[in-house]
């Protein structure tokens, strides 16, 4: 979960079983905004020079695979200028995101979409802090592109509101994008979000 600090013991983690994630190439016009782009760099390798990777942590961008432009930037404060891009992603990503700064997160990739430009975001369901008695969550995935299988895992402290589908879709309405996708399965989800014309 962090190699700074002790493995919590067992019995405060909620391990979801391994999910399974088929990523399709999608459709861009230019370069692709990948929120939390460090680490594996899921995005990153079924783009490649399209991408430009930012992240918080310098070294889950260094750790990244080769290929996109990698920048340390906070989600939070994007240093783009308004309608920028056509495409924004966030894989696995915002359940790293305290749920408080949700809102300005969305409200900074809608501010530097273009009209008509796509967010694209998966992640986990996650119920709140202290669900069964748990206090963290392990997500294990096994992420299927195109040319790899890659075997991954995501854990965080479980959030003190619930982050479900119908969370995520009011954040989205709230910032002011419209729905045109959503997939829920299992503890998973996928969310196609745009900023109307």
């Amino acid at each position: 979960m962090n190699e700074h600090h002790k493995e919590p013991s067992e019995e405060l983690v909620l391990q979801f079983e391994k999910q399974e994630i088929v990523l399709v190439d999608f459709d861009t016009t230019g370069y692709v905004l990948d929120i939390g782009g460090g680490g594996e760099g899921i995005i990153g390798k079924l783009k490649g020079e399209k991408v430009i990777a930012i992240d918080t942590n310098q070294r889950e961008l260094a750790e990244a695979p080769a290929g996109p432009l990698k920048i340390v930037m906070d989600a939070r404060q994007l240093n783009f200028l308004d309608r920028t891009f056509n495409t924004v992603t966030s894989f696995f990503t915002l359940m790293y995101i305290k749920g408080t700064d949700h809102n300005k997160v969305f409200s900074e990739i809608f501010r530097t979409l273009v009209p008509g430009g796509r967010f694209l975001i998966w992640d986990a369901i996650l119920p709140k802090c202290f669900y069964q008695g748990k206090k963290y969550v392990l997500v294990s995935l096994s992420v299927k592109l195109p040319h790899e299988v890659i075997n991954t895992g995501y854990g965080v402290v479980l959030p003190e509101q619930e982050q479900n589908l119908t969370y995520y879709l009011e954040l989205s309405k709230n910032a002011g994008f419209k729905v045109i996708n959503h997939k829920e399965n299992d503890r998973l989800f996928f969310l196609e979000l745009q900023k109307p014309e």
